[in-house]
């Protein structure tokens, strides 16, 4: 049907082709053979030769036309001059090799691609639509590319990638960009050129539910009316010159396409070419490459071998390694053979010099593209296998241990990091000591990675930089999450000169959000002509659509939308000067073409993909460049060498184990890994549960393994100081009492001496007072007179200074005068021949003040005053220092006339002279002055008096004073030692009585902690024992916390027991290990259960061991908890600082950033299977910046050491991605048989007697309460003696403290002791309940598993607890025990059985009902399991003949193996005896009616 559905070739293609051959038949003629040869053209890469069925068929057809007898009609044309047939092969164009070209990009021409040539050609210039159909890596877009290149300057061509998310939208958006508006509604290319579409996988768009492709509607549209639809204005538009080409791969996308649409298309298929097509390709570029660069002789005769062993290989692999379900990348084509040669080519003659040079480079390449690919070690084998034989048979004459060397590793830095040079590795010590230098300079400039350059991880840098050197080299790096793709492949970057670029995920990252990345990113690799990496992995991929981008990145490097217009502008002018240095035409074609090469050579893509699930199968059949344009490296799991070569590199650097027994540490730790990840197949057969190991898990294994053993060290030695620093007090406590009683005896004699020395101070103390006191009443009159005085003496003060403070303005009027005098303005004075009378008067006035008293000069004329002013400035100096206070009567009495003259008056005077009006002004004010002087003088001199009678007074009271002082100063001393003799005194008998309470407080915690002594004593002797075991119980731990937390009880027992424990005995060096250790003695103890419990914990053995691996894993805990019982604990546990969180709800990402930043403790509850790749950072604990940021999206965070993170999923069985798994602790919390029937067990007795489990609750609680006290009173009894300093006894507090703190232990013991006798008196009550509890717990399990067969089927824990209460309202009522349990029992079963068959099909309620009964059966022990084990199974012995003929050899053999049992004993040999009778029996249609005998009695109970 599918073959009949395809349309290979138009007709009107067909008469072309026929045209083109010189056969002139007429239409009918051409179309008689159109159905055959449709189907027949289409499907020439099966595996039947179409092409020479064909061809016999053609030639048996035309029976007029002599055609050759060699090859087929294909190979032939018809020579127009001629008229004969000529083969193809001789009209093929010389190859001219080129180096510089990519071989990719390379094109040999053959006579397939000659012809296709041709005709492309032909029919192109006629603009005819053509097609053509091919596989993968035929060449199809290489053909196309080359043809539409040599069109000349009159097409122009623009790329048309279709992908799974193409729509008809888009495809319009693409087709009309190059178009312009012409007249009219009419559009077309620019000018008068032709535009050509090319399409590539025209198949890949997703056909929608009615079975139609919109991309390819719209194609047609055009092809039929030559026009489409303006979507914005709903108008037409006439789209002319223009034409379409494209190409299909039948086996990927949708398989198909419309008929029509294709019968618009002349349609080639396009082959695998045949063996000698292949050998002219790769002969043709081999012996190019070793003639140009002038190999040895030697070396260029192994090339034709090396061609045949390649194109045998080549097939071999073909029909060897074919694609299924899994395996869906093994396609192997002629891009294989190319990547193999394109390696041969980077050889040099300097290094390849022989011809066994040769071979190993040929087989190094082979292995890179073949070997690489493949999945697992049967297949590796089976290569290994091929590869060999092939060598061993084309290479005859070349020794065999050629081709088995013990390294054949080609690189570009074999002989350095920066010497280029394709050569062969001497060995792996040479290729470490590389990689750990390339290592130390990349963690020099980058953030810091630590690798262990195991021979695993070397191998696969030397492949990631084999590709990265390659042109146009992309890899696909597949493996699961946390095998190291991202960090070898940015190590093989860094050896290879390429910058990394990574996109970083924000919220709300899209599509346009890559867009702008890879434009940048082209901007900087096609412009500025930077090599960069580009690494993307699975989880920066949430959108598949994101791949469309990527896909047309890796098929053709062009994106078509990626640049607006005027962006493709600047590129075009960015890169025009280097276009026309290549001496190209700088047109806008050439200088993009120029761009999307170097885009192809500076830009490569790295994927790092997982091969978990379907989705990397999924991804390659919708964007086949993933697969079809990458080289694939697949990393495998690490092999046990390679687990233990990095746990022991990360072990040298553990202190605290010895040199010894390392080795088998990680041989242990290597043994863990393979064991959990063989369990976890298991895992996933028996439960459908997906747990993984990957080499990231082992890694943390290592580290946890590494904390723990550092933390649990410390711990037990903190634990062994804190006793035996107690032990050291106790014993010091004892032989300091005999000294005490000593010290006591010396203290009481001291003490006599001290109250006697102290009564005697008393009595000289009291006479000396006396005297002190007789001198203070003295000294306190005299006080009082000298108090009295100077309070007369204040007040007389106080009147001089009033008078004193009229004559001031007098004075200060005096001075100011002076001030207006100067030596010029006393000059002009005197210069004065005959002043006015008034001048005259104020000099004369002048002269008898400075006159003295007993000589005023009589002749005060005005020449008297000129020779009184002859000398300025010795004047100006008299009269500032004249000696105001002390004027004589007789020159006051002179002065009398001048002074009563009205003109003696400044103002008027100052009209004659300013000189003179000064003088005027000072001797008035001078006179002022004076005058108020000498009425303040007897008050002066009274006040003078008054001073000098308190000076005296007081020199008398200071005598008094310093006498008391003496007198004061004796006293103090007296006093100072009467004090110091009375605090001696009082210390003495402080001492005695603290040395005397010493001795009963020290015999008192002697005998108290006597018992003390002895226990940790023990208990510093088990913890030294525990020490010297810690490196294998820490190991045991460690395996636990990191491997065990989601598998179930029964698997995490069977790994513990049969396989980590045994493995640790059978070793050659034994970790020493404690003897039947419990992991959960070490990490925890009673305390801590008990907290837990408190906090609503279950306190089964499972929930216990859930809570110790979340407080103690490395790894953020990611909880399954369908019952929701774990999130209950944490909620409790956290209180109200835990910060609850969903993914989706309104702003998380900023409440999860605070958290960061706060330290707080984060729950992320009900998560999907699918986690925001946005937390990637979070999740992975990617911090930066040594620690100190987080960067989420394109934001850095404060990462606080403080902060946690708690996932939480309430799906019964995710199924979480490796990578994902790899980052966090999975944890299984769901619900156990044992602790759910002590659940329903405390919920039916809570309704049945009520008092009765109050009580057991309270009394549990309690009972964890006194652990806890108990806990915290001997940690507290511990540190108090830690922290005592010296003597400690001599803190009576402290030693009253630790005597109280033992007395509560001690009653709290006593409580324990009391409290686990009522416990067991009220379990013996609840255990009659107790059948109900175990009936609802098994009939939930029952009901858990039937999503098993249907995944429908899911019941929720809080559902069946409503049907359990709901049972035990409605069974019966009896005053019996026994009967009313019976009755509870009934109620549960019929409840549970008519719920849970209400929601299951028809089909599955027998099923239900059938294992219901079965588990009730067994768990009552009324059927043997073996036999129940049978009926399920029905186990057949094999190779066996039946000798009755009602049997079957199957049911023969079904019959031997029920034979084994006893209770069947002798069955066969029975049938075989009476076969008639066993006849009847099997053929009755009522067997159980039929008469028995004794065997077929047995079979009874079964029928």
């Amino acid at each position: 049907d599918f073959i009949q559905n395809q349309s290979c070739m138009s007709i009107s293609s067909t008469k072309m082709y026929f045209c083109v051959l010189g056969i002139e038949q007429n239409k009918r003629t051409i179309q008689e053979p159109y159905t055959q040869l449709k189907a027949l053209l289409l499907y020439i890469f099966q595996l039947i030769d179409y092409r020479s069925e064909f061809s016999k068929w053609w030639c048996a057809e035309f029976k007029t036309i002599k055609f050759p007898s060699q090859g087929t009609v294909f190979d032939y044309y018809i020579d127009s001059d001629s008229k004969k047939f000529i083969p193809w092969s001789e009209a093929v164009p010389k190859f001219e090799y080129d180096p510089e070209l990519p071989l990719q990009a390379t094109l040999v021409a053959t006579a397939e691609t000659h012809r296709l040539s041709f005709f492309l050609n032909l029919l192109m210039k006629r603009e005819r639509p053509v097609m053509l159909v091919g596989n993968a890596g035929t060449g199809k877009t290489v053909l196309m590319n080359r043809i539409m290149k040599d069109l000349g300057d009159d097409y122009t061509v623009t790329l048309v990638p279709f992908n799974n998310y193409t729509t008809s939208l888009m495809l319009q958006q693409v087709l009309e960009k190059p178009l312009e508006k012409k007249a009219g509604r009419n559009y077309g290319p620019p000018g008068s050129k032709k535009l050509i579409y090319f399409i590539d996988d025209m198949n890949m768009p997703e056909v929608d539910t009615y079975g139609t492709v919109a991309p390819h509607t719209l194609i047609r549209q055009h092809l039929d009316y030559n026009h489409w639809y303006d979507r914005a204005k709903m108008t037409l538009k006439d789209v002319h010159n223009t034409q379409y080409v494209s190409c299909m791969n039948p086996t990927a996308g949708s398989f198909t396409i419309n008929p029509r649409l294709q019968r618009h298309f002349c349609v080639f298929a396009v082959s695998f070419p045949s063996q000698d097509a292949q050998s002219t390709i790769y002969r043709s570029i081999l012996n190019g490459h070793l003639e140009l660069n002038k190999f040895h002789p030697n070396v260029k005769r192994m090339a034709d071998k090396i061609l045949s062993a390649s194109i045998q290989l080549h097939s071999r692999i073909n029909s060897t390694f074919l694609p299924t379900a899994i395996k869906f990348h093994y396609i192997f084509n002629l891009r294989d053979l190319s990547n193999v040669y394109q390696g041969i080519l980077y050889s040099s003659a300097e290094v390849i010099k022989t011809g066994p040079n040769l071979i190993n480079l040929w087989m190094h390449e082979s292995n890179r593209v073949y070997r690489d690919k493949l999945v697992d070690s049967k297949d590796i084998e089976s290569y290994d296998k091929m590869i060999l034989d092939l060598c061993k048979k084309t290479f005859e004459d070349v020794d065999e241990s050629v081709f088995q060397p013990e390294i054949n590793i080609f690189t570009h830095f074999s002989e350095g990091i920066g010497e280029v040079k394709y050569a062969p590795i001497p060995s792996y010590d040479a290729l470490n000591k590389i990689l750990v230098e390339a290592l130390d300079n990349y963690n020099e400039m980058n953030t810091m990675m630590n690798l262990v350059l195991f021979r695993d991880a070397m191998e696969h840098i030397c492949r990631i930089n084999r590709i990265l050197e390659s042109p146009r080299g992309n890899a696909l790096l597949v493996g699961v999450g946390g095998s190291g793709k991202q960090s070898l492949a940015r190590l093989a970057a860094f050896i290879s000169g390429l910058e990394v670029a990574q996109i970083t995920l924000r919220k709300g990252y899209g599509l346009p959000d890559l867009k702008l990345d890879l434009a940048a990113l082209y901007m900087k690799a096609g412009v500025k002509n930077v090599p960069t990496m580009f690494l993307m992995t699975d989880s920066q991929v949430p959108d598949d659509k994101f791949l469309v981008l990527i896909n047309d990145l890796l098929a053709s490097g062009e994106i078509p939308q990626l640049f607006a217009d005027d962006e493709v502008a600047e590129i075009i002018s960015s890169v025009r000067n280097e276009v026309k240095a290549t001496g190209m035409l700088d047109n806008q074609e050439n200088c993009w073409a120029f761009f999307i090469n170097r885009i192809r050579s500076t830009l490569k893509v790295v994927l790092c993909f997982s091969p978990v699930g379907s989705t990397l199968r999924v991804r390659g059949r919708m964007f086949p460049a993933v697969i079809n344009c990458t080289s694939i490296d697949w990393f495998h799991e690490w092999p046990r060498e390679a687990l233990i070569s990095v746990s022991q590199t990360f072990l040298e650097e553990v202190e605290l184990l010895d040199d010894v027994i390392k080795p088998s540490v990680a041989e242990f730790m290597a043994h863990v890994q393979i064991t959990c990840n063989e369990m976890s197949h298991q895992y996933l057969v028996n439960d459908r549960r997906y747990n993984y190991t990957t080499p990231k898990s082992f890694l943390e294994q290592i580290e946890l393994y590494k904390k723990l053993l550092g933390q649990k060290n410390s711990e037990l030695q903190q634990k062994m100081d804190r006793l035996l620093n107690g032990l050291l007090k106790l014993q010091s406590t004892s032989s300091q009492v005999d000294d005490l009683k000593a010290k006591l005896a010396s203290q009481e004699v001291e003490l006599k001496q001290k109250n006697e020395d102290a009564d005697k101070l008393i009595q000289v103390v009291g006479v000396e007072t006396e005297k002190v006191s007789k001198e203070k009443e003295i000294a306190d009159a005299e006080e009082i007179k000298v108090d009295q005085i100077n309070k007369e003496v204040s007040i007389k003060a106080r009147d001089c200074e009033a008078d004193l403070a009229k004559a001031e303005p007098a004075l200060i009027a005096a001075q100011e005068a002076l001030n207006t005098l100067n030596k010029n303005n006393l000059t002009e004075l005197k210069s004065f021949g005959q002043p006015p009378p008034a001048v005259v008067n104020v000099v004369a006035a002048v002269l008898v003040l400075c006159s003295p008293h007993n000589k005023i000069p009589k002749d005060r004329s005005w020449k008297a005053g000129k020779l009184m002013m002859n000398k300025v400035d010795q004047f100006l100096d008299q009269l500032i220092n004249y000696d105001k206070e002390n004027i004589h009567d007789n020159n006051l009495k002179a002065l009398e006339p001048y002074l009563a003259n009205p003109e003696f008056d400044p103002t008027f005077i100052r009209a004659k002279s300013a000189a003179a009006a000064g003088l005027c002004a000072w001797v008035v004010n001078i006179v002022t002055f004076y005058r108020v002087f000498c009425d303040v003088e007897p008050k002066r001199l009274a006040l003078a008096q008054a001073n000098a009678d308190l000076a005296a007074a007081q020199d008398k009271l200071a005598q008094i004073k310093s006498k008391i002082s003496e007198l004061d100063d004796n006293l103090a001393d007296l006093t100072a030692k009467f004090e110091k003799a009375t605090s001696d005194k009082l210390r003495c008998q402080q001492e005695a009585e603290t040395t005397e309470r010493t001795i009963s407080l020290a015999n008192r915690l002697v005998g108290g902690l006597a018992s003390e002594n002895v226990r940790w004593a023990e208990s510093v002797e088990n913890f030294k024992i525990m020490a010297s075991k810690l490196p294998g119980d820490v190991l045991l731990i460690t395996a636990f916390i990191s491997y065990l937390g989601y598998f179930t009880k029964g698997y995490r027992d069977d790994l513990m027991k049969k396989h980590f424990v045994p493995f640790m005995g059978q070793q050659k060096v034994r970790i020493p290990i404690t003897e039947d250790v419990d992991i959960l003695q070490i990490l925890i103890d009673d305390a801590d259960i008990a907290t837990w419990n408190n906090q609503s914990l279950p306190s089964d053995r499972m929930s216990t061991e859930n809570a110790t691996i979340l407080c103690n894993a490395t790894r953020w805990p990611l909880m399954v908890d369908p019952q929701l019982q774990g999130i209950k604990w944490i909620k409790n546990r956290e209180g109200e600082e835990l910060k609850i969180i969903r993914l989706g709800q309104k702003g998380y990402l900023d409440a999860i950033e605070r958290a960061i930043s706060n330290g707080d403790c984060v729950l992320i509850e009900n998560l999907e299977e699918e986690m925001d790749p946005v937390l990637d950072p979070v999740i992975g604990r990617n911090t930066i910046k040594k620690g100190r940021a987080i960067k989420i999206g394109d934001k850095d965070v404060d990462y606080s050491p403080n902060f946690r993170l708690i996932l939480h999923t309430k799906l019964a069985n995710p199924h979480y991605k490796p990578e994902l798994q790899a980052q966090c602790t999975l944890i299984n919390f769901t619900v156990t048989r044992d602790g759910l029937e002590d659940q329903l067990l405390a919920e039916v007795v809570a309704k049945e007697r009520p008092d009765l489990e109050a009580t057991k609750s309270q009394l549990t609680k309690q009972q964890n309460d006194f652990k806890i006290t108990l806990k915290g009173l001997e940690d507290n009894l511990l540190s108090r003696l830690s922290a005592a300093e010296g003597n400690f006894l001599g803190d009576t507090e402290l030693v009253e403290n630790l005597e109280n703190t033992k007395a509560t232990a001690n009653e709290i013991e006593i409580q324990v002791a009391q409290a686990k006798e009522t416990e067991i008196a009220i379990n013996e009550a609840r255990e009659f309940y107790r059948p109900v509890a175990a009936r609802g717990s098994l009939l939930y399990f029952i009901m858990n598993d039937l999503n098993k067969i249907n995944p429908l089927y899911q019941f929720s824990l809080k559902a069946f607890n409503v049907i359990f209460h709901n049972s035990m309202e409605r069974a019966e009522a009896s005053e019996e025990l026994k009967i009313r349990v019976e009755n509870l029992i009934d109620s549960l079963t019929y409840l549970v059985f008519t719920y849970t068959t209400r929601g299951l099909f028809e089909s599955d309620k027998i099923i239900f009902t059938s294992q219901m009964a079965f588990q009730i059966l067994l768990v009552k022990k009324e059927i043997d399991p073996s036999e129940l084990e049978f009926l399920l199974r029905f186990p057949s012995a094999p190779n066996v003949v039946s000798p009755v003929d009602f049997m079957s050899n199957n049911s023969w053999g079904a019959i031997k193996s029920l034979s084994q049992m006893d209770e069947f004993k002798n069955l066969d040999r029975d049938i075989e005896g009476s076969a008639k009778r066993w006849k009847k029996f099997v053929e009755s249609e009522i067997p159980k009616k039929e008469k028995s005998t004794d065997c077929d009695s047995a079979l009874i109970p079964l029928l």
